[in-house]
């Protein structure tokens, strides 16, 4: 054994554990067990005792499993091994387990570990042989461990360990195509309506202007009727001396040939839903046009539609859909400062968070979409409230389109792991439609002040939820019907 003042060997975590002669050995069990995230970890007697065929119990991604501990001291032979986990297998039975975890300190070949991996039958062996349970224990982390159960001293500080965990899942709209037609149709069915009030306007001026010359035709009739009856009366009748040359109008005529009617008509006509305001351009008459025409406005608004529809998607998932939340862990056992930890959602982008008041049917199919600032709406929509000082969360897209969350943290306790709750959520995971995954990978590295080297943490994933985005607009309308 290597004493204190020895240089330790490459190899030296392996060694001791093949040399095995310390105590403890299913408490070191039990910490490799920890570090390769299994939950529920119950020791059963540690320092000698009845244990009723197992070591321990402990669950992995909701399994029930037992766990047996075999440290001989030196390498035995295949035969041996055998027979103390065909052993622990029986006794493993009578517990009913999913799978049995077999921690030693013996060196087990590629060949060997698959036959007795096959000894279990029903119950799913996970062997941890000594280069794995070595490579665990050689984790920076570890060093602690290592130190406690092999006596390898730890030396500078404890290695940087952090966890982060991400609550929420990554959205994607299974189906788009039917609410893009919808707003083609509606489109041109608003098109198709103005041409009509168009064509009706046309009709109308039309038969007013004829109108107009069938009545202007009759007053000259009328008019002519009139002079050739004077005529006549004036040659039956000689001119007296204080008769005047004049025709008076009648109060008709005069008010005909003012054009008073016909600006009180164009007055009250045709009511408007609002007055039109001094100022304000008046509203453009509707044009009628033409089958050719109006495919060819719709052309246009299915193109441009087609250009802005990411952004209408991302709208309304931002609408429609919870928000990210974090969890950071400080696993290193004392207290950190100046951290940083960056997650990369790869294949997923990220949307802003809005709150089900901003919504409006209108900015589906356009987000850049306002309401008129006029003499009833004169304030404009007020910016977003800009984040305070020290506000923890950034993010954007890196080069290959993947969302960056960077959380900056000036302190880290081991305890409490610090939550995203207080800072609501503002981050909506998506996942484009052309891209279909079930699931999202999510890598992260963090660093810390005094510590030089970068952490990277476990690969973790968060599952895709798929819906068609016709109904999620709907519940997105429902519900703001309710709040209304």
């Amino acid at each position: 054994m290597a004493t204190q003042d020895e240089p330790l060997r490459v190899d030296e975590t392996p060694k001791r554990l093949l040399d095995w002669t310390y105590p403890q050995s299913e408490r070191l069990a039990a910490q490799v067990l920890d570090a390769e995230d299994y939950k529920h970890i119950d020791p059963s007697h540690p320092l000698g005792g009845r244990d009723d065929g197992r070591d321990g119990e402990c669950t992995r991604d909701g399994d029930k499993g037992v766990w047996a501990v075999y440290f001989p001291r030196g390498q035995q032979s295949l035969n041996g091994i055998e027979t103390k986990l065909k052993a622990d297998i029986a006794a493993a039975r009578k517990h009913d387990p999913v799978f049995l975890a077999f921690v030693t300190n013996q060196e087990i070949r590629l060949a060997e570990r698959d036959h007795l991996r096959s000894l279990g039958g029903d119950i799913r062996i996970e062997l941890f042989h000594m280069e794995r349970v070595a490579t665990i224990l050689d984790r920076p982390r570890m060093g602690p461990v290592r130190e406690q159960y092999l006596r390898m001293p730890a030396s500078g500080p404890l290695p940087l360990s952090i966890k982060a965990a991400v609550l929420g899942s990554a959205h994607r709209f299974a189906d788009d195509i039917e609410v893009f037609e919808r707003f083609v149709g509606l489109e041109e069915s608003q098109i198709r309506e103005e041409s009509d009030k168009g064509h009706a306007q046309v009709r109308a001026e039309r038969e007013e202007k004829e109108r107009v010359e069938r009545e202007k035709r009759a007053q000259e009739a009328r008019e002519a009727a009139e002079k050739a009856r004077r005529e006549r009366m004036d040659a039956i009748i000689p001119k007296r001396p204080w008769d005047l040359d004049i025709d008076f109008p009648r109060p008709g005529d005069f008010i005909r040939q003012s054009g008073l009617l016909g600006s009180i008509a164009k007055q009250y006509s045709v009511p408007q839903i609002l007055p039109w305001i001094p100022g304000m351009p008046e509203p453009k008459p509707p044009e009628p046009l033409t089958d050719e025409q109006i495919e060819a406005e719709v052309g246009r608004y299915r193109a441009g539609l087609e250009s802005r529809w990411p952004a209408c998607r991302d709208y309304l998932g931002g609408i429609a859909w919870p928000g990210l939340r974090f969890r950071i862990k400080n696993e290193a056992k004392s207290a950190l400062t100046d951290v940083e930890v960056i997650l990369t959602f790869h294949g997923a982008r990220g949307v802003d968070f809005k709150e089900l008041e901003e919504f409006h049917v209108l900015k589906v199919s356009d987000p850049s979409w306002e309401p008129a600032s006029n003499y009833y709406n004169p304030i404009p929509s007020m910016p977003p409230l800009a984040r305070p000082a020290g506000y923890p969360i950034e993010w954007r897209h890196n080069d290959d389109g993947d969302l960056e969350v960077t959380i900056r943290l000036p302190r880290l306790r081991p305890h409490p792991e610090w939550r995203s709750d207080d800072y609501g959520e503002e981050i909506v995971l998506v996942v484009d439609l052309e891209a279909d995954l079930d699931e999202v990978k999510v890598t992260y590295t963090a660093t810390a002040n005094d510590y030089g080297e970068v952490f990277e943490g476990e690969l973790f994933s968060v599952p895709v939820e798929k819906v068609a985005m016709l109904d999620v607009l709907r519940e997105v309308m429902e519900a703001a019907e309710e709040e209304s």
